[in-house]
C-alpha cells in the first residue's frame, strides 16, 4: 500500500529478470564452449577467440550494472520496515488418481437458479409457439452463475426440439467479426473454411438459417453492438429467432429491447455452505465440525458460486478448523485491486506456494476462453524456469503435478470430457486477477493497442488481433505467444537479432510461412511451437539453438524435410512429428539423451532406425507411425525405456468401411514382428494401437498383460482390423478406460477378453471405470461369463467400479451379456446403431439410458434404478417394465411412444418430452454424455 515500497518491487523484479538472463547467457555460452570444436580454419578460430572476448566484456559490462542497481535497491531497502516471512513450499507427491473425486461430480446450483431457468425456458418456447421474435437476457456479476444458467436453458429438451437451428457464441471484451460470424455458420452446420471476409460470410450465414427457427446465445456481452450492427440484419432473414444473452451490463440489455431480463442473484448461504463442503471434503470425511467456520467463509464470499469454489480449493489443504478459522480471519485483497477481484479471489491466489503462484499467473498470458493443454503448459512453465527440480521425480512429472494442483484449487476449471482433466480453462475473473498482478511485466493483448512498457516480459497476442504490433522494440520479451492469428503472416528477417532474450516462441495457427534465418539468434530459446502454421522449410540456422527443449512441428502439412542441424540440439525433450509431409526423419535421434516426449517418428531409407530407441533413457511418451515401413530386428527397442508411461504404435490405414487398407501376407507377417520387438516397459500407463494389420495382437499383449504392464490405467484398440480374438485384459489390475474400436474380425466377446484364468483372481477387471465398444462391424455375440463354473460359488467380482458403457455401431449385437446384470456400479449406458437389439433388462444399478438409432429395439425392463431415459430413432420400442424410479423420459421419431408411456405407472409422476417427427437423426437431448 505504501507506493515507494511498490516503486521499489518494481525495480528489484526487474533487476531479477536481467540476472536472469545473465545466468542463463554465461550457462549457454559454456555450454558452447564444451561442444565437440567443427573444423575451422585459422580466420574463423581467430573469430571465434575475438567473439569470446567481446561476450566476457559485455557480460562483465551487465554484471558491473546489475551490481550497483542491487546496492542502490539494498540502500532503499534499509528506509523500509519490512518483514521476512517463511512461505510454504508445494512439495510434489504424485497423486493416486483414483482416489481422487470424478470430474463429472455435480454441482449444487441453488433451487431459485433452477426455478428461473424453467421458466425461462417456458417463455422461450412460448414465443417460438406464437411465432415471435425476441431477446432475453440474464444479467449479474462475473461469476454468479450467468453461463451456467444459460447452458441449462440452451440444452432443455424442449428447447432442441422447438429450434431447428441453435448456435453459442462467446463474445467476451474481444472478437473478430468474422470469427464470430464463421462460428455460427458452422454451429448452423454449414462449412465455411475457404471464407475469410465478412463480405463472404454473411451471405452464408443468412442460408444457414433462411426460413428456420433460431435459437442464438450471446455468452459475456460488454456491447451492445455484436448484436445491433453485426447479427441483427442476417437473424432477421430467419423464420423466427430468439436471442439469449448474458451480461453484466443491464444497459447492454436495454439497447438490445430485451423483452425479459432475469437477474441472477447470489446463493443463500445454505446453498453456498453445501457447496463448499462438496468441494472441499471426500464424500466420506466427517464434516460436521467445519459447518460454523464454513458458515461464516461462505458469508464473506456474498454467495458468489466461483468465490466459493476458490475458496474450497484452499480449504481442501486444510484438515483442522483452527486453520480454516485462521483462513477466516487472513487478508483477502490488497490496496488497489478492483474490488471484483479481491476476496475469496485473491484469498485463493495469495494462498498458494510461490512456484504455483508463478505458473497460476502464466496462465493469465492465455486469451479468454481458452484451452489449456496439460502437457502443453507444463513444457511452457518448464522453459519459462517457473518449475522447480526436486529429488526422484523428472520435471515435467513436476509440471503435470502444478497443474493437477491448480484443477484441484478449483484455479483451472476442468473440461467434462477428458476424464484424466488434460484439458482445463480459466474463468475470466481469475485470468483479470492474474493480468492485474502482473500488469508491469506481462500482457495479453486482445484488440487493444499495446501501451508504451519498457520492460515487458510476456506477451501474448490472441486470435482477435488484426493489426499486429511491431514487436521489435520490445527488447526484454521473454515469451512471445499468438494463437491462431491468420492475420500473423511474416516476419522481418532480423527481428530475432533485437528478441534475443526470448525462452517460449508460440506461433501455433498462424499464417506464417518462413522463419527468418535469424532465428538461430535465440540462443535461449528453449520452446518453439509452429504447430499448424504453412510452413513449408525450417532454417538450417535452427542448429544453432542449443538451449531449444521443444519443437512441435503437429500438423504443418506443407513442412516435407528436417534441416541436418536440427539434430545438433542435444537438450530437445519434446519433438512433435505428426501430420506433417515429411517423409524421412534423419539418424541421429538416439544422441537426443533428454527426449521425454517423442510424437510421429518413423523409419525412412537412410535415416532413423527403431533400434536408437534402446538409447532414449528418459522417454516416457513416445508415438511411433508408419510401422508398416520398419524393419524387424532381433533386439528389445524399449527395454531401457524403464520410465515409459505412454505408448502409441501405428500403422498406415484409411478407417473407411469400404476402402479399408489392406496389407500382403507377407507384409503383415513382417509387421508383426516389428510389434513383437517392442515390448513396454512394467511402467506403462497408456498404450494405443492405431491401425494394426497383424492376425494375433502382440505376444507382450495377447499373454499376461498383467504382468509385461501392471501399471496400464488406459488401452485402446482402434481399427485392429484382423485380430480374431481380443487380448485377456480383465486381469489388469489398474486398467480404467479400455477402448475397442473398428475390430472387423472380431465376431464374438467372451472368456477370452476377461482372462484364460478368469476363475483365480477376487474380481475381473477390478479397476475398469469405462468402457467403449465401437464400430465392430462382424460382432454377433458378447459374454462376460468366465467359463468357470466355481466362479459363483467363489464370488468372483465382475468389474466393480464400472461406470459407464458405450456401445455404438454394432449393428449385428444380438443381445447384451446376461451377466451384465452383476456389475454393481454401472450408472450410465449409451447404446446406438445395434440393429439386432432386441431389449434391454436387468440392469438393476443404471440410472441414465440413451438408446439412439436401434431398429429393432423394442422392450426395456427391470431397471429399477434408472432415472433418465432417452430414446431417439428406435421405431420398434413400444414396451417398458419395472422403470419403478424413471423422472425422465426423452422420445424422439419412437412412432410407438404412446404405447411405452402407457406401460408407466401414472403415480410414478414422469417428466415426459416428446418429439414425434422432425428430428431427422440430429440429437436435440441434454449435453449430457457418459463423462457429464
Amino acid at each position: 500500500e505504501d507506493k515507494r515500497i511498490e516503486a521499489w518491487w518494481k525495480n528489484m523484479s526487474n533487476v531479477m529478470f536481467d540476472i536472469d538472463v545473465i545466468i542463463d547467457l554465461v550457462m549457454v555460452h559454456s555450454q558452447k564452449l564444451l561442444l565437440p570444436p567443427r573444423s575451422v580454419c585459422c580466420n574463423q578460430s581467430m573469430i571465434s577467440c575475438f567473439g569470446k572476448l567481446s561476450f566476457d566484456h559485455r557480460v562483465a559490462r551487465r554484471i558491473k550494472d546489475i551490481n550497483e542497481k542491487l546496492d542502490e535497491i539494498k540502500m532503499n531497502t534499509e528506509m523500509f520496515t519490512l518483514d521476512r516471512t517463511t512461505r510454504q513450499q508445494f512439495q510434489v507427491t504424485i497423486v493416486d488418481r483414483r482416489q481422487t473425486s470424478p470430474v463429472d461430480e455435480l454441482e449444487v446450483v441453488g433451487t431459485e437458479i433452477k426455478q428461473a431457468g424453467e421458466d425461462m425456458v417456458q417463455m422461450i418456447v412460448s414465443s417460438c409457439r406464437e411465432n415471435r421474435s425476441s431477446v432475453f437476457g440474464i444479467q449479474g456479476m462475473g461469476g454468479i452463475g450467468k453461463t451456467t444458467l444459460a447452458q441449462k436453458i440452451y440444452n432443455e429438451p424442449l428447447v432442441r426440439e422447438k429450434f431447428q437451428v441453435r448456435i453459442w457464441l462467446c463474445i467476451s471484451q474481444s472478437y473478430t467479426e468474422t470469427g464470430l460470424i464463421k462460428q455460427a455458420i458452422r454451429m448452423a452446420g454449414e462449412k465455411c473454411d475457404q471464407l475469410e471476409t465478412k463480405t463472404e460470410l454473411l451471405p452464408l450465414l443468412v442460408d444457414s438459417i433462411k426460413g428456420k427457427s433460431v435459437l442464438l446465445v450471446l455468452d459475456d456481452v460488454w456491447k451492445s453492438d455484436v448484436w445491433i450492427d453485426l447479427f441483427l440484419s442476417p437473424f432477421k432473414r430467419a423464420l423466427n429467432f430468439h436471442v439469449l444473452v448474458t451480461t453484466r451490463d443491464l444497459d447492454v440489455l436495454a439497447e438490445m429491447h430485451a423483452t425479459y431480463t432475469h437477474q441472477v442473484n447470489t446463493m443463500n448461504y445454505h446453498d453456498g455452505l453445501e457447496l463448499l463442503m462438496k468441494k472441499s471434503f471426500q464424500p466420506y470425511e466427517q464434516i460436521s465440525e467445519f459447518k460454523n467456520v464454513g458458515y461464516e467463509i461462505v458469508k464473506k464470499c456474498d454467495g458468489l458460486p466461483l468465490a466459493i469454489k476458490v475458496v474450497a480449493g484452499v480449504l481442501s489443504t486444510k484438515r483442522t478448523t483452527a486453520e480454516w478459522k485462521s483462513i477466516r480471519d487472513s487478508k483477502w485483497s490488497i490496496h488497489g485491486l478492483p474490488k471484483e477481484l479481491g476476496g475469496p479471489l485473491y484469498l485463493s491466489y495469495s494462498s498458494l506456494p510461490p512456484q504455483l503462484k508463478e505458473c497460476f499467473l502464466w496462465c493469465a498470458l492465455l486469451p479468454p476462453n481458452f484451452e489449456i493443454h496439460r502437457d502443453s503448459v507444463a513444457y511452457w512453465w518448464v522453459a519459462e524456469g517457473l518449475v522447480r527440480k526436486e529429488h526422484g521425480f523428472s520435471i515435467h512429472e513436476i509440471a503435470e503435478e502444478y497443474y493437477l494442483e491448480l484443477v484441484r484449487r478449483n484455479l483451472l476449471q476442468p473440461v467434462p470430457e477428458y476424464v484424466d482433466k488434460a484439458v482445463s480453462t480459466m474463468h475470466d475473473l481469475l485470468r483479470s486477477l492474474g493480468q492485474y498482478l502482473t500488469k508491469d511485466h506481462s500482457l495479453c493483448m486482445n484488440v487493444e493497442r499495446i501501451d508504451a512498457m519498457s520492460n515487458l516480459r510476456r506477451l501474448g497476442i490472441s486470435h482477435a488481433v488484426e493489426e499486429i504490433p511491431t514487436l521489435e522494440e520490445h527488447k526484454c520479451l521473454r515469451s512471445l505467444l499468438l494463437f491462431n492469428n491468420k492475420n500473423f503472416k511474416s516476419m522481418h528477417k532480423d527481428i530475432f537479432r533485437k528478441l534475443e532474450h526470448i525462452r517460449v516462441l508460440v506461433l501455433s495457427g498462424t499464417s506464417i510461412k518462413d522463419i527468418p534465418d535469424s532465428v538461430g539468434n535465440l540462443v535461449l530459446l528453449r520452446l518453439l511451437d509452429l504447430s499448424y502454421t504453412e510452413i513449408n522449410k525450417l532454417p538450417e540456422s535452427i542448429g544453432s539453438l542449443i538451449s531449444l527443449e521443444y519443437l512441435s512441428l503437429l500438423g504443418c502439412r506443407q513442412l516435407d524435410s528436417l534441416p541436418a542441424g536440427l539434430m545438433r540440439l542435444s537438450n530437445i525433450s519434446f519433438l512433435h512429428l505428426e501430420q506433417t509431409s515429411i517423409d524421412h526423419v534423419p539418424k541421429g535421434i538416439a544422441k537426443f539423451q533428454q527426449l521425454y516426449n517423442l510424437r510421429g517418428v518413423f523409419e525412412s531409407g537412410t535415416g532413423f532406425r527403431l533400434d536408437e530407441l534402446r538409447c532414449l533413457p528418459n522417454i516416457q511418451r513416445l508415438w511411433v507411425s508408419k510401422l508398416e515401413e520398419a524393419m524387424p530386428g532381433s533386439e528389445l527397442v524399449l527395454k531401457n525405456s524403464r520410465n515409459l508411461k505412454e505408448l502409441g504404435l501405428r500403422c498406415t490405414m484409411k478407417m473407411g468401411t469400404h476402402d479399408r487398407t489392406r496389407y500382403e501376407h507377407d507384409k503383415v507377417w513382417k509387421i508383426q514382428q516389428v510389434y513383437d520387438m517392442l515390448v513396454p516397459s512394467p511402467s506403462l500407463e497408456y498404450i494405443f494401437l492405431v491401425g494394426f494389420p497383424g492376425t494375433m495382437f502382440p505376444e507382450w499383449l495377447r499373454s499376461k498383460p498383467e504382468l509385461n504392464m501392471p501399471s496400464l490405467r488406459q488401452m485402446h484398440l482402434d481399427e485392429c482390423i484382423s485380430c480374431s480374438e481380443l487380448p485377456p485384459a480383465g486381469q489388469m489390475p489398474q486398467l480404467q478406460f479400455l477402448k475397442i474400436k473398428g475390430a472387423d474380425a472380431i465376431e464374438s466377446i467372451g472368456e477370452e477378453l476377461l482372462g484364460k484364468e478368469a476363475g483365480s483372481p477376487a474380481a475381473i477387471f477390478p479397476k475398469l471405470e469405462v468402457l467403449q465398444v465401437i464400430r465392430m462391424f462382424s460382432l454377433r455375440s458378447w459374454s462376460l461369463n468366465t467359463g468357470n463354473p466355481s466362479d459363483s460359488s467363489q464370488h468372483i467380482s465382475l468389474m466393480p467400479c464400472l461406470k459407464r458403457l458405450l456401445l455404438l455401431d454394432c449393428p449385428k449385437l444380438r443381445a447384451l451379456p446376461r451377466d451384465m446384470s452383476n456389475i454393481v456400479n454401472l450408472k450410465r449406458i449409451h447404446i446406438e446403431g445395434a440393429h439386432k437389439l432386441q431389449e434391454v433388462v436387468d440392469l438393476p444399478a443404471v440410472t441414465w439410458l440413451k438408446v439412439k438409432n436401434n431398429t429393432r429395439l423394442r422392450t426395456i425392463s427391470n431397471l429399477c434404478k434408472l432415472q433418465d431415459l432417452l430414446a431417439q430413432d428406435c421405431p420398434a420400442l413400444d414396451q417398458a417394465k419395472n422403470l419403478c424410479s424413471l423422472r425422465r423420459l426423452y422420445m424422439v421419431d419412437c412412432p410407438h411412444e404412446q404405447e411405452f408411456r402407457k406401460c408407466l405407472s401414472e403415480e410414478q409422476g414422469v417428466l415426459v418430452h416428446v418429439a414425434t417427427v422432425g428430428a431427422d437423426g440430429r440429437n436435440i437431448f441434454p449435453d449430457e454424455s457418459l463423462y457429464n
